[in-house]
């Protein structure tokens, strides 16, 4: 149960950055240091690392919990 728990903390704290990441690359498009492209890019960018993270986050807690069901 804990183990869920911390799974679902860390999938927040995950989106979380995402949304702060996003809103900065809005913001650097909205004030012009950066141009529509590069904004695009840099939420596709967000999203491929947000992706890699999530199935490492899967893969940690499928063999925590894996791990916790043999003891």
């Amino acid at each position: 149960k804990q183990t869920s728990e911390k799974e679902e903390e860390a999938r927040i704290a995950l989106r979380t950055v995402r949304q702060d990441a996003l809103k900065e690359a809005k913001r650097l498009k909205d004030a012009k240091e950066i141009s529509e492209d590069d904004q695009k890019r840099a939420e596709k960018a967000i999203d491929d690392s947000m992706a890699t993270l999530n199935a490492k986050i899967d893969t940690l807690f499928k063999d925590k919990e894996k791990e916790i069901l043999t003891i």
